[in-house]
């Protein structure tokens, strides 16, 4: 069983948007202290201030080519994606899968347990102590649900550790319960694992 191509590169998507979104902010940042130090009319720091306007230069022009090239690449993959379900699906399918991807991510998320310790100094530190959730929710962050007009395929990925696996295991039958109540025109199988993909399947009824 494969993922398919709006699976593959929806956290590919994420990322770049993502990376565009604070290269952007980034770029406008440095803009902005540009002309503040343009502001700046001391001579005697002239020499000096003319080598931090020519990096803060470099600096503007590399984040807002990696934002604009990282906005191009997603768009691309959005654009792609949009023109095989306008001619093979719905493109309204589409919105629906990033909505329901997100929803799914929520649900699957665990609340990562924390405990407060006192040192010596009386200050409190807040201290994480369960790794096993860490790992859980890295490998959820992966999960995807692709809906088609025919079929929706949720793939989630297996945790590699035993007792992050145990607590996906423990969850199965209440993520059906999830997605089938989110998807009532389908009718979903159980489970099924292929390496370290956990699938559910939904067809049309």
């Amino acid at each position: 069983m494969k993922k398919t191509f709006f699976q593959k590169t929806y956290n590919i998507i994420r990322n770049l948007l993502f990376l565009g979104v604070i290269n952007s902010a980034l770029s406008l940042a440095i803009h902005l202290i540009k002309k503040l130090i343009d502001n700046i009319d001391i001579p005697e720091l002239y020499n000096q201030i003319i080598i931090v306007q020519n990096k803060l230069t470099i600096c503007e022009h590399t984040t807002k080519n990696i934002a604009i090239l990282s906005i191009l690449i997603a768009s691309l993959f959005i654009m792609l994606e949009l023109a095989f379900r306008f001619t093979n699906d719905s493109i309204l399918n589409y919105f629906k899968s990033v909505y329901q991807t997100i929803n799914l991510r929520r649900f699957l998320s665990q609340d990562e347990n924390s405990k407060s310790v006192i040192s010596i100094d009386n200050q409190t530190t807040i201290t994480k102590y369960n790794p096993i959730l860490k790992k859980f929710n890295r490998a959820i962050s992966k999960s995807t649900v692709d809906i088609r007009t025919e079929t929706v395929k949720v793939y989630i990925k297996y945790p590699k550790t035993q007792q992050a696996q145990k607590l996906l295991r423990d969850m199965e039958v209440h993520i059906k319960e999830e997605i089938s109540s989110r998807n009532p025109n389908y009718y979903f199988s159980s489970s099924t694992r292929a390496g370290n993909k956990l699938w559910f399947i939904g067809n049309k009824r």
